[in-house]
């Protein structure tokens, strides 16, 4: 998502503190995200990147191609 050369600044949740619920929510999006996933049922989150605005309570998706040039996704078998 962000090229190797980007910099930018690093907050550390050791320096700024978690809010503990959301670390909740998004374990619970994630075990289920794993649970479809096992059952073969569902539709998968992959090429999808989900945020989510605690303050606002508004989910944000971006949708994300596989580049030819990543070490990581370009030799993944397409999901479907």
């Amino acid at each position: 998502m962000f090229p190797p050369d980007t910099t930018f600044e690093e907050v550390r949740c050791a320096t700024m503190g978690v809010f503990a619920p959301l670390v909740g929510i998004i374990g619970s999006l994630q075990a289920a995200e794993a649970l479809k996933l096992l059952a073969g049922t569902g539709s998968s989150l992959a090429g999808r990147l989900c945020m989510l605005d605690l303050r606002t309570a508004q989910w944000d998706e971006v949708r994300l191609a596989r580049q030819a040039h990543c070490p990581v996704c370009s030799a993944r078998i397409a999901p479907g």
